[in-house]
Order: C-alpha cells, then structure tokens, then sequence
C-alpha cells in the first residue's frame, strides 16, 4: 500500500465525527474530462482525509496551500475510483469490517468508547488502495538491488549504543539503603540482586537486556554517564528503588545485510510504487485534460503534469 493512503488511514477514525449536514452543490472550481470538480467535492475530500473541520469552514478561507493539497487529493482519488470502476475492482464486506477491526485496534482510546467508522469511508480506503496497487504494482526487488541499495546507505543501518547494566529492585528506601551499605562492604552485586530484588531479572543477577538511550524510562539514562563497574545512587521510580550497576557501553555497530535485507526491499518497492503511481496520475492528468477555472488559478494548480 502506497505512503499516500497511509496518512489516511491512520486518522479515518476521525472522519467519523467530522461529517456535517450535507450541503447543497457548490460551484466548480476546475474540469476533468468535462466534468466538473466542485468545492462540495474538495469538502468531501477533506472529510475522507479526517479534516472535516477545517473543510466546512468557507471556501474561501482555505489557505492555499490546504486547498491545493484537497484539489490534488480529490483529483487523484477520482481517477483512481475511475480506474477501480474500469477494472472491476471491488471490496468485499468481509474486508470492510476487517479493516475496520484493524484500524480500531490501532486508534481506539484505551478505556474509552469504540470509535464509529463509516463502512463507505472504509470501502473507499480499500477501493483506491486496490486500484492504486493494480495502475502502480509493486516490483520484485533483487538482492542485488537490496544490497546496492544497504552499500550505498550503510550507515543507517545500524544498532544504537546500548547500556548493558544490572538493577536491584526493592519496596523501601530503607531497603536500598541497606543494600547499598552491602555493596560498599564489598558484597557481589549479582548475589544481592538474586536474593533481594523484586525484579525477575534478580534471579539472573539483575542483568537486563541491553538497552539504547530513550528504550527505558528515565532513570535508566543515569547508565550512559556511568563507567563500567560503577555502582548508582538509589533511584525511585513507581515499580520501587533501584540500584543500578553499569557492566560495559556496547558501542553502535553495523548490521549484517541479511538482517536489514526485508526492510529495504520493503523501502525500495514503496520508492517504486510511488514513482509508478505518480507517473500513471500525471500521465492521466495530461490525457483526461484537467482544467482549472480562471477565477481559482490563483490558488490551485494543476498537479503532476511534468514531463
């Protein structure tokens, strides 16, 4: 699915409390293969991408640049319903309620009511994501272009710096105390951390999983200013008192290509796709001869029709 329906999807559920009275039909704005394109249809557009508040203000309030965005939107959407239609493309409603499963699950407020989707705003989601895939199919991806690809960007394909520490975990600031007295004697830390800590890590000697920087919460930064060996003060935090004993920094290191070759086949064939999508609109744009209205020239333009 390209990057352009993403955006929509994720902010669909807002579209459900954005839609208003249906208005009367407004004028045209612009022509495509003769038929009008009307501010009522930028308004809808609007509400499909989950900014009907903005789209019911009056037209021309819009910024430019929102009503370019709309215009662009509603004229590809509409080419792309076209060619849905042409080729038969269809959802079925199995794959409606689905896709509304999945996006619930991803967007719902925890605790709160379920939020109401429209089954037409999803099936239209569905329909141009289909028609799109089929104008615009994914690529295979060589493995020789994946790692052409991973040489050129080596770099940014890498692991973090990462801390590798033990924690000791316990109810009472007098407990920490305590256990800090211990280590100062000269007691193991792993020792105290298997017989004391609350953690289920105590029972590993308090070793956690390597972490980067921001993975944890906060109090575990203290262990990027730490040296190895070092032992922390007591620190609080609502699971109790921790005492936190850096073991080594693991420095940023590159990773191996076969364990990035999935993300960036994945990368490559979206880059493909949207540049296969944006030729087919622009070419359809030239032959089913959009025109905008002298009267919005000045804030819409015509999309896409570059060489």
């Amino acid at each position: 699915m390209t990057a352009r329906f993403r955006l929509a999807f994720i902010f669909l559920f807002l579209a459900a409390s954005c839609h208003a009275k249906e208005a009367p039909l407004e004028g045209a704005v612009a022509t495509l293969a003769g038929q009008p394109v009307s501010v009522a249809d930028l308004r809808e557009t609007a509400r499909f991408m989950g900014v009907g508040g903005v789209a019911d203000r009056p037209f021309t309030t819009w910024t430019p640049a929102f009503a370019k965005t709309v215009f662009e939107e509603t004229i590809y959407d509409r080419l792309l319903a076209e060619a849905a239609q042409r080729q038969g493309i269809s959802v079925s409603p199995k794959e409606i309620q689905e896709e509304k499963k999945r996006i619930l699950a991803i967007s719902a407020p925890e605790g709160g009511r379920p939020v109401e989707l429209s089954e037409e705003l999803v099936r239209k989601k569905l329909l141009l994501a289909k028609a799109a895939e089929q104008v615009a199919p994914a690529p295979e991806i060589s493995r020789k272009a994946a790692l052409a690809e991973y040489n050129r960007r080596k770099g940014h394909y890498e692991t973090p710096e990462r801390a590798l520490v033990r924690d000791i975990v316990v109810r009472s600031e007098d407990e920490g105390k305590a256990i800090l007295t211990a280590l100062a004697a000269g007691n193991s830390f792993s020792a105290l951390a298997r017989a004391k800590s609350l953690s289920p890590e105590g029972a590993k000697g308090g070793l956690l999983p390597p972490y980067a920087l921001g993975e944890m919460p906060a109090l575990f930064a203290l262990a990027f200013s730490m040296k190895p060996g070092e032992v922390s003060p007591l620190l609080s935090s609502p699971y109790g008192y921790h005492i936190l004993k850096l073991v080594k920094i693991l420095p940023s290191a590159d990773l191996p290509f076969r364990k990035v070759r999935d993300r960036i086949e994945r990368h490559l064939r979206e880059k493909a796709q949207r540049e296969a999508l944006a030729q087919w609109l622009a070419g359809k744009i030239r032959t089913e001869h959009l025109t905008i209205l002298p009267k919005y020239a000045s804030t819409l333009s015509l999309p896409l029709t570059g060489p």
